[in-house]
């Protein structure tokens, strides 16, 4: 455990922006925990949850409010990976998403359903065998993820069209690129990663805007008995382009987003679970209309 827990790196997964805010004006991605990259295949299930609180104003030149909202969006995934070689893996996952809207002026919405699929796939360009006995080991991995439009994306409430924001699924393809490097030194470490998504538009004509999400990390790794535990502490940064509708660009849409975040992640055997914690320290969102709070992500796997 100790080999497969130390290849790991904390590495965060490349879906960690695909189902998050791109179905809430937040432009938030959200994190959606942990995965290993040791070379095990495995199964797993993961929640998120996040919140958010909306100030409608009356205009862009004022700063009137007429409408306040709270949004809550929760999200359970189910995901796995196969590695056919050493160095690469393949990655798949579903998610179901929960979302509720509750207006000052307008009431309650909300929308449940499974969201966009997503299949990917990460190469090991480098990494230092244990072997070597070197006390500095380095870890470069690649990726690419293509999200299809699985999810229900023009859903109604009393004969009105659901807001994009509060759709499962965004009805676009959208491909994504991902690079991470960890350094770790004996039981420390540093994990970073940089996360770039291409959103196309979807049937509606409305396009979400493309994203980058960036984190970089410290890591330990320590044992007691038989279970093993690595705490990361992380910088999470997250920024979204506007949306596009009908070939115009959306001005309440777009923003980005400076979080610190803590997880830990415990195994034991054939089991790792791992639970996360963020909060916002900066932030401008959707013009400064969206603040968000804090996010909550837990997930449980099984290696096979």
């Amino acid at each position: 455990m100790k080999k497969l827990i130390l290849g790991l790196g904390l590495v965060v997964t490349s879906s960690l922006s695909a189902y998050s805010c791109d179905q809430c004006s937040c432009a938030s991605s959200g994190f959606m925990g942990i995965v290993p990259q040791f070379g095990k295949h495995f199964v797993g299930l993961r929640y998120q949850f996040q919140n958010f609180e909306t100030r409608h104003f009356g205009s862009l030149a004022d700063d009137f409010t007429h409408d306040n909202s709270k949004e809550y969006f929760h999200t359970a995934e189910l995901f796995g990976s196969y590695f056919p070689h050493k160095r690469v893996q393949l990655t798949a996952s579903v998610p179901y998403a929960f979302r509720i809207q509750n207006s000052n002026a307008e009431g309650q919405f909300r929308s449940n359903g499974f969201g966009d699929a997503r299949v990917g796939v990460n190469y090991t360009a480098l990494a230092t065998p244990d072997t070597l006995g070197k006390k500095v080991r380095h870890n470069i991995i690649v990726g690419a993820a293509f999200k299809a439009p699985t999810g229900a994306f023009k859903l109604r409430q009393d004969d009105e069209l659901l807001h994009p924001n509060l759709q499962p699924g965004s009805g676009s393809w959208d491909v994504e690129a991902t690079a991470r490097y960890i350094v770790r030194i004996k039981r420390w470490g540093i994990s970073s990663l940089f996360n770039y998504r291409w959103n196309t538009t979807n049937a509606l004509d409305y396009k979400f805007g493309d994203r980058m999400t960036g984190l970089l990390g410290g890591f330990y790794w320590t044992r007691h008995k038989s279970v093993t535990f690595m705490p990361q502490v992380a910088l999470n940064f997250d920024y979204a382009f506007r949306d596009v509708e009908n070939n115009r660009y959306q001005d309440r849409t777009g923003g980005y987003q400076l979080s610190a975040r803590a997880d830990l992640q415990v195994g034991y055997k054939r089991l790792i679970t791992t639970v996360g914690y963020s909060q916002p320290l900066s932030f401008n969102l959707s013009n400064g209309e969206v603040s968000p709070k804090h996010q909550f992500n837990i997930s449980i796997l099984i290696l096979i």
